[in-house]
């Protein structure tokens, strides 16, 4: 496979969003499992600065380095996130936990915007549906993010063999 690209979701994925807001309780009061986004946002770029790396993720992500660095596959970071506040705080992320270039990280609005990078030689690694099935249906392949990085990263690995 030539041009193999891989994107990688960031929220519940590569960082742990969930402990995130737990840490801050910022979880509506109405409605079950429902994020709070006024506190999100009020909270301002740090929220997303603050989180830390998903469990096996720094290892993992590292390793993907090594491999687009020696030309196995192009990185990307693929995140949706519909505020500044957002963008700014996960850029701020990706400044402060990695050396990662900005300028192969991508956000759009919405998780099913994802889609939009689809093709035959385009991988999405996200613990959500709502990128999965769009990105899928467009074209694109992927692998569901279901906590572990050990079993994404041989998936990769094999990926970059054939």
């Amino acid at each position: 496979m030539k041009n193999l690209k891989l994107y990688l979701d960031m929220d519940g994925t590569l960082v742990d969003f969930i402990s995130q807001v737990n840490k801050y309780g910022f979880w509506r009061k109405d409605k079950q499992n429902k994020v709070d986004w006024n506190k999100v946002i009020a909270r301002g770029p740090e929220f997303w600065n603050e989180m830390d790396w998903m469990p096996g993720a720094e290892t993992a992500f590292e390793k993907m380095q090594k491999m687009a660095a020696d030309g196995l596959l192009e990185l990307y970071i693929l995140s949706s996130i519909d505020f500044d506040e957002g963008r700014e705080g996960k850029k701020m992320w990706i400044k402060s936990h990695t050396d990662f270039p900005l300028e192969k990280v991508i956000f759009c609005l919405e998780p099913e915007y994802k889609a939009q990078w689809a093709d035959a030689d385009s991988w999405l690694v996200d613990d959500r549906k709502k990128s999965l099935e769009p990105f899928k249906s467009a074209g694109g392949n992927v692998i569901e993010f279901t906590g572990n990085w050990k079993d994404v990263l041989q998936q990769i690995k094999e990926l970059c063999r054939k």
